[in-house]
């Protein structure tokens, strides 16, 4: 038996818990609270079969004929569903603010994610958050008994930037070692890194638990 820490976000949450999902009420949608997610004023949705409609768009998940699982999503302004990346497991995503780029929080399996961006207009997909990872990783150096996981957040209001957080879900030890476990919890560094929505390159590294209102470069 292993121990899932109390304290972690709800973005990690939903790997253990899908129905915890916040819904934005805000929003004028059809969005169950399974579905949905809020995180920096951006609302993140899980895919099914049935189409959630958003605020200018739409999206979906498709089960081909070869087993095979695509997302899909049409905007106010397509005329069709455009096909934008294959899933394993389970997806977050949000339409950028530019409504050409796809922001994704990939998590194949269980205990890893990774951070895409799927690009409508050239029909393809790219992993942006290697780069932060080695930086937190070399600077952080976590425990490798701390579980911790790349998530974003949002796209910055011009969509070349993407805020990621380095997210723990997950201590690697049994639930009896309650003293190791606090001491790996209280270990853990929950810093934020800006990068370049289209290289990944790290453009800022932040060393808090709290980001500010305005977190992007001009």
């Amino acid at each position: 038996m292993r121990y899932i820490p109390r304290n972690r976000t709800a973005a990690a949450g939903y790997m253990f818990c899908f129905a915890a999902l916040i819904c934005a009420s805000l929003l004028n949608c059809q969005v169950s609270s399974a579905q949905a997610v809020r995180r920096k004023h951006v609302t993140w949705v899980s895919l099914q079969a049935v189409p959630l409609q958003l605020n200018g768009y739409q999206v979906k998940e498709v089960s081909e004929p070869n087993s095979a699982r695509r997302a899909y999503i049409r905007r106010d302004t397509d005329s069709k569903w455009i096909p934008f990346y294959a899933l394993e497991r389970y997806l977050l995503v949000t339409l950028g603010n530019r409504r050409r780029l796809v922001l994704i929080n990939d998590c194949p399996a269980t205990k890893f994610c990774k951070v895409m961006i799927a690009d409508l207009a050239l029909h393809k997909s790219r992993q942006i958050d290697q780069a932060a990872i080695e930086m937190y990783r070399r600077d952080a150096q976590p425990d490798n008994r701390l579980i911790v996981i790349p998530q974003a957040y949002a796209f910055s209001p011009g969509d070349k930037q993407v805020l990621i957080n380095m997210e723990l879900i997950y201590i690697s030890v049994p639930v009896a070692q309650r003293k190791l476990v606090e001491r790996l919890n209280k270990s853990y560094k929950n810093w934020w890194y800006l990068v370049d929505s289209i290289s990944g390159q790290v453009l800022r590294e932040h060393r808090t638990n709290r980001m500010p209102k305005r977190w992007w470069t001009s």
